[in-house]
């Protein structure tokens, strides 16, 4: 049973581009409509490495992986970088959190145009010493090869 709850009133910092700021809301407001909104027609979305190009497949990307999980962003750094923005957020909601960290802390890095999103790209960053993603070794164990070795062909 998957208790609902009510979002987290959680203000985007201000000082961030538009389409940044009104992407953290609806995320946490869970607005699909408001978070296509804030997209270009042709942009990219990269989430777990994973491409979603265009306003249909990031709606359906957005249903499923951002609303239909409840996910909500509570924004701890915001840097500029060479006119981009990244934003690192601790994220929470309804989504398998097997092998996750707790808390799970992502960055996501805006690319705007025009007022819109025309990239944002989704990292799980660690640190350098840190170990890999145990859903990473997991699937290596699986397979009986290291994390590290090329998939067999």
């Amino acid at each position: 049973m998957t208790l609902s709850r009510e979002p987290p009133s959680v203000a985007a910092p201000a000082g961030l581009p538009t389409a940044v700021a009104a992407y953290i809301a609806a995320t946490n407001s869970f607005d699909a409509d408001a978070l296509i909104a804030c997209f270009a027609k042709g942009a990219l979305v990269n989430d777990e490495l994973r491409d979603y190009w265009g306003i249909d497949a990031i709606r359906a990307w957005a249903e499923r992986e951002i609303i239909g999980d409840k996910v909500t962003m509570k924004v701890v750094k915001v840097v500029e970088h060479f006119g981009d923005v990244i934003v690192t957020a601790n994220v929470d909601g309804d989504y398998d959190k097997t092998g996750l960290p707790g808390p799970l802390v992502l960055a996501f890095h805006f690319a705007v145009r025009a007022d819109k999103i025309v990239r944002l790209i989704i990292l799980n960053n660690r640190t350098a010493d840190s170990f890999p993603e145990i859903r990473s070794l997991r699937a290596a164990l699986a397979s009986h090869r290291p994390p590290d070795a090329a998939p067999e062909e």
